[in-house]
C-alpha cells in the first residue's frame, strides 16, 4: 500500500509536470505565435475601425442630410407662418370691408362646391361686363374722375351755398335798413305836403299802402272846417292843382333827380294859388342849384322876379287853321347853308 502510495504519489508528481511541460510548451507555442495572432487582431481591429470611420462619415452625411432637412423644414414653416400672418391680415382686411356693405356676419351654410360655382358664375359676368362696358382699370379711373370732378363740384356748391347765405343776410339787413328808409321817406313826404299846404292855410295827409302798392290824399281846404276831409277828387280844379302842386313838391323832397319838369300845373288855379305854387316851386329851385326845373305853362310869366337863374322861353302862338307845322329838316337846312 505504501508503494502504492509512492506511486501514486509519483505519478501525480508525473502529471504534474507534465501539465508544467504542456503549459510551458503552450507558453512558448503562444509566445511563437503571438505576433501572428497580434497582426491578426490589428487587421481585425483595423477593419472594424474602419467600418466604424464609415459609419461615422456615414452618420455625419446623414446628420448633414438631416441637417438640411430640419433647415428646410423651418424654413417651409417660417414661410407658411408669414403666407399665414398675411392671410389672417386680408382675412381682416376683406373682413372690415365687408362689415362695411352689412355690418353683421353672415352665417355660410353652403358648401364649398356651391360657392365656387357662384364664384365662377359671377367671375363669368364680370367678364362679360368687362367685354360690354370695358375692363375695371378703365372704369375705375373714369369713377375717380367722376368723383373728382364731383367733389369739385360740390367744393364750388359749398361755395356758392356760402355765398348765397352772405347774400341772405346781406338782403336781410338791407331790406331792414331799405324798411326805416321807406318810413322816414314817408314819413318825410307827408310832413312837408302838410306843411306846403298850410301855406295856403289848408291842412291834408297821404297814406301809403306800400304792401298794396296804393296811395291816397286827403285834403281839409279850411282850416276852420276841421271835420271835412275831402278826397282830391271832391275838390275845385284850384285847389286840386295846389294840392297837385304841393304832392309833386313833397315827392321832389324824397327823389333824386337832376331834373324836375312839370306841365301845365297851374291851368285851373287863380291868381292867389298860382302866385303862392309858383313862389313854393321858386323856392324850393332855389334852394337846390346842383337841379334844373322846366315848367311849361300856357300862362304868363311877366310876374316872376327878375334872376340869372331864371330863363324864360316863350314859344310863338300857332297860326290858327293851319294844318301843318312849319318844322324843317336839319339836313335840308345844312345844304342850304
Amino acid at each position: 500500500l505504501f508503494k502504492m502510495k509512492n506511486h501514486q504519489n509519483k505519478l501525480g508528481s508525473v502529471k504534474n509536470n507534465i501539465i508544467t511541460c504542456i503549459k510551458s510548451v503552450n507558453i512558448r507555442e503562444m509566445l511563437r505565435n503571438l505576433p501572428q495572432t497580434a497582426h491578426t487582431l490589428i487587421y481585425s481591429k483595423q477593419d472594424e475601425l474602419n467600418q466604424a470611420d464609415s459609419e461615422v462619415e456615414n452618420s455625419k452625411r446623414c446628420l448633414q442630410h438631416y441637417e438640411d432637412k430640419r433647415k428646410e423644414h423651418l424654413a417651409c414653416i417660417k414661410r407658411h407662418k408669414e403666407l399665414l400672418a398675411a392671410k389672417e391680415k386680408e382675412l381682416e382686411e376683406k373682413t372690415a370691408q365687408a362689415r362695411q356693405i352689412y355690418s353683421e356676419r353672415m352665417e355660410v351654410s353652403r358648401t364649398v362646391k356651391s360657392l365656387d360655382a357662384e364664384m365662377n358664375r359671377l367671375r363669368e359676368r364680370i367678364n362679360s361686363e368687362n367685354l360690354r362696358h370695358g375692363n375695371r382699370e378703365e372704369i375705375v379711373q373714369q369713377f375717380h374722375d367722376a368723383k373728382e370732378r364731383y367733389e369739385d363740384a360740390n367744393t364750388k356748391v359749398k361755395h356758392l351755398k356760402k355765398f348765397i347765405r352772405l347774400l341772405e343776410e346781406i338782403m336781410t339787413q338791407r331790406f331792414k335798413i331799405y324798411r326805416q328808409f321807406l318810413r322816414l321817406l314817408s314819413l318825410r313826404c307827408k310832413l312837408y305836403f302838410d306843411n306846403l299846404l298850410r301855406l295856403r292855410a289848408c291842412s291834408g295827409k297821404i297814406l301809403f299802402d306800400h304792401k298794396n302798392e296804393t296811395l291816397s290824399i286827403t285834403v281839409q281846404p279850411r282850416e276852420e272846417d276841421k271835420a271835412a276831409l275831402n278826397d282830391v277828387r271832391s275838390l275845385s280844379g284850384g285847389e286840386r292843382s295846389f294840392s297837385t302842386v304841393c304832392f309833386i313838391l313833397s315827392l321832389w323832397s324824397i327823389t333824386e333827380s337832376p331834373f324836375r319838369c312839370l306841365d301845365e300845373f297851374d291851368v285851373y288855379m287863380d291868381m292867389v294859388n298860382r302866385r303862392i305854387a309858383m313862389d313854393m316851386i321858386l323856392k324850393v329851385a332855389d334852394s337846390q342849384h346842383h337841379r334844373q326845373f322846366i315848367l311849361l305853362t300856357p300862362q304868363r310869366m311877366s310876374s316872376l322876379p327878375t334872376s340869372p337863374r331864371i330863363r324864360i322861353l316863350r314859344m310863338q302862338d300857332p297860326e290858327r287853321g293851319q294844318r301843318t307845322l312849319n318844322f324843317q329838316n336839319r339836313n335840308d337846312k345844312e345844304e342850304d347853308q
